[in-house]
């Protein structure tokens, strides 16, 4: 999208006047300049990240005393994922077909 927009001075400032189109809800931005174009960019400035959010969260409530309690856990010797399988392989019957599907 593409809009002219009005430039005007301010005290000692420049101000752009945005068209309704290109209206922000950012309170504050990022403005940077292409030296070799001259292009100005701006970048609402990003508020509080989500992992920030996240760390202030666990800090403003933390977590309760029985969480993951040692009565809780589960101490379980590991299991060999493949046990079933191996019990299966001899219950398994292979059919042979041909391209059409039939049996051989």
């Amino acid at each position: 999208m593409t809009a002219i927009a009005k430039v005007f001075t301010t005290g000692n400032s420049q101000a752009v006047r945005l068209p309704k189109a290109f209206r922000v809800s950012a309170r504050e931005m990022w403005i940077s300049k292409n030296e070799m174009t001259g292009e100005i960019t701006l970048k609402p400035v990003a508020g509080e990240s989500s992992l920030d959010r996240l760390f202030r969260l666990i800090e403003e409530a933390p977590l309760p005393a029985h969480f993951l309690a040692p009565k809780s856990r589960r101490n379980d010797p590991p299991r060999n994922p493949f046990e079933k399988a191996k019990a299966l392989r001899g219950a398994v019957r292979v059919v042979k077909r041909d391209k059409r599907g039939r049996r051989t």
